[in-house]
């Protein structure tokens, strides 16, 4: 029951153990030919990061993720031929021994839950119906769950023994001069946020970051870039009146305002927020109609089309891209992670 896990389905890279063939190529291979002419891996993947950025920004997650989940398990594997040398037992009697306590019963509650998160599969089945089958694949999973739960365990204690050298795909992103920032320039984890203030999902990223920053503290640089989409029609102008606070100092006010108040961006209420600030007013008023930075929006725009953003909130934590609104613990695991690299 309890099989070594080199083999995985739908795996796209498996670690050299496993027989695998290896899908990387150095830039100066040549992949192609026409005549004469070679066509190296470099010029390939520069063609790629031109012609579909955001494709390949999200291959390159998507295979760094199942290579990690993959590392993940061939650790565990290591973990548990340790601990069986130490105890002086084979692996799967190991496993005999620790896996049933482990290997949770299957409830009522999780049937329920389970028939709610895919009643749509089945529109025409009632929970009665469906119970039996749910509760035979719930059961397939546990032992398979149980085996994930203790090699966590033994991951746990063994952290000091542990350091994970697999690299991150990074995007390079440029912060330029009349960016806003928040924190120390030398922070050794960088934040830049591709945002949009009438964009939901970028205020309840809001949050998140300000967590990180009360977490983290001088350790974390927030960049903020501009990316209103076209859906939003106060989006622009409210990323022009961002700018227009951030040349007296106060960017980050009312970016909290108008995240906290996404119904009010039309120009008055702009101006109206940015007089309550007590941001010089005229002055405020004069650049917002003249479009000062007009051009600067459009600009932050066009480069996060370049690095392959096509949504909001788009986030690279030194590099690394996350795509949405994503939970806390994924900003958190990202950031400790690079904290632990820069050391």
């Amino acid at each position: 029951m309890f099989q070594r896990l080199c083999v995985l389905g739908a795996v796209l890279a498996v670690s050299a153990a496993c027989g695998a063939p290896t899908l990387a190529q150095s830039d100066d291979e040549v992949v192609g030919r026409v005549g004469d002419r070679a066509v190296t891996m470099a010029e390939l993947d520069e063609a790629w990061r031109s012609n579909d950025a955001p494709s390949r920004m999200r291959m390159l997650q998507e295979l760094y993720e199942t290579r990690k989940r993959t590392l993940d398990i061939v650790i565990g594997e290591i973990l548990i031929e340790r601990e069986a040398v130490a105890r002086g037992t084979s692996r799967d009697e190991l496993l005999a021994q620790e896996l049933p306590a482990r290997t949770l019963p299957v409830t009522d509650e999780d049937v329920t839950r389970v028939y709610e998160q895919n009643r749509r599969a089945f529109p025409t089945m009632t929970e009665e119906q469906m119970a039996p089958q749910i509760r035979a694949f719930l059961a397939q999973q546990r032992p398979m769950q149980a085996l994930h739960a203790y090699m966590g365990e033994l991951r746990a204690g063994a952290a000091d023994d542990i350091r994970v050298e697999l690299e991150p795909p990074r995007t390079p992103v440029e912060v330029v001069e009349g960016d806003p920032v928040l924190g120390p320039a030398g922070a050794p984890v960088e934040i830049v946020e591709f945002s949009d203030f009438q964009c939901p999902f970028c205020q309840r990223l809001t949050g998140t970051l300000d967590r990180l920053k009360a977490e983290y503290g001088d350790d974390i640089r927030l960049v903020f870039k501009d990316f209103p989409l076209p859906n939003h029609a106060q989006a622009f102008k409210a990323a022009e009146a961002g700018l227009c606070a951030n040349v007296q100092g106060r960017f980050w006010e009312l970016h909290d305002v108008m995240f906290s108040e996404q119904d009010d961006l039309e120009v008055d209420d702009l101006k109206r927020h940015a007089g309550e600030l007590g941001l010089d007013q005229a002055a405020f008023d004069a650049c917002l109609d003249s479009g000062r930075f007009a051009e600067q929006v459009s600009a932050d725009l066009r480069y996060g089309e370049s690095l392959g953003v096509q949504s909001t909130p788009t986030i690279f934590i030194n590099g690394r891209a996350v795509m949405g609104a994503a939970p806390y613990e994924v900003f958190d695991e990202i950031v400790r992670d690079e904290l632990a690299r820069a050391q």
